[in-house]
């Protein structure tokens, strides 16, 4: 049975933020279990919409790591991300005559919605699962019902699920039971460190991503920086792009989580031990400090700007 995974970013984490806090979560692990728990043999795709902020709001810290998380997201295997610009509104309080001012991401459930009938129309899928409780996806839910297809909906121990979604749904997938297999059980502290703010959450909610436990920095670095070397050495001209090595590059002794390679490649780069570039072929690359011409040593090691 072929299951594809419909994720609305913010709900997501509006959920999780609000009933176990912030986690590290493993999405290709998830994924997997999620096509195990509503019966299904294999991930067909799973599909991460979200909005991001523009402009000047975009440089901000909190957006700039909710991009790396994206991109990372988007190189694991059956993940595709679609990201929504926010749009600015401003609403006056008749009341006091204030103005306040917020972003909107409606092009974000109307994709989902678009998208779900879609693909449930030319039969790409046997099971999907929406995972957000939103009334506004329920009509995605029962348009695909009215198609042939079962439309399970997951969220974080109810938390945010309409009535209407609910009772469309053919079941309830809660997942909070599952957070043993794809979950860290470690609140945010030295070892967990905030990695991306959850899609504009002012009240702070965030993904956790794991990170290293402080006195194993110096050694997980170590073994980074010479795979890095054997990769530079493996390749024609030293080339290594920063998603393959982030994502693709296996080793034994070097960190599994993507997530965490990119914090370990970040802590890297600041200490000016490795250098990102832009290659040839448009590309990000990375390359150890070392490793590049008399002449490039004499410049500073730093990210390009």
């Amino acid at each position: 049975m072929r299951v594809a995974l419909f994720f609305d970013g913010k709900n997501f984490y509006s959920g999780l933020k609000q009933s176990v806090g912030a986690r590290w979560i493993d999405f290709p692990k998830m994924a997997k279990w999620l096509v195990a728990a509503v019966g299904g043999d294999r991930l067909w795709g799973a599909y991460y919409y979200t909005g991001i902020e523009s402009g000047d709001a975009g440089e901000q810290d909190g957006q700039k790591k909710l991009s790396g998380f994206l991109d990372m997201l988007e190189i694991q295997p059956g993940f595709f991300v679609k990201r929504f610009p926010r749009k600015a509104r401003t609403f006056r309080c008749q009341a006091c005559q204030a103005v306040n001012h917020f972003t909107q991401e409606k092009e974000v459930d109307t994709t989902m919605v678009a998208d779900m009938l879609r693909l449930a129309a030319v039969d790409a899928f046997d099971l999907a699962v929406l995972v957000s409780g939103d009334a506004d996806h329920a009509p995605a839910v029962e348009g695909v019902r009215s198609l042939g297809k079962q439309v399970f909906v997951a969220s974080w121990a109810g938390i945010g699920l309409s009535d209407r979604i609910r009772k469309a749904a053919f079941d309830h997938v809660d997942l909070t039971t599952g957070l043993g297999e794809f979950g860290s059980p470690k609140e945010v502290a030295a070892s967990v460190q905030t990695a991306a703010i959850a899609d504009g959450l002012s009240s702070g909610g965030a993904i956790a991503q794991a990170e290293v436990a402080p006195e194993n920095v110096e050694d997980v670095e170590t073994v980074f920086i010479h795979e890095l070397q054997r990769a530079q050495a493996r390749f024609s001209g030293g080339y290594v792009g920063v998603n393959f090595f982030l994502g693709r590059w296996d080793a034994p002794d070097l960190e599994k989580s993507v997530p965490v390679r990119g914090r370990i490649l970040d802590r890297l780069v600041e200490k000016g031990k490795v250098e990102i570039y832009a290659a040839s072929d448009g590309c990000k690359a990375l390359r150890t400090c070392q490793s590049r011409t008399e002449d490039d040593g004499k410049r500073d090691c730093k990210r390009p700007s």
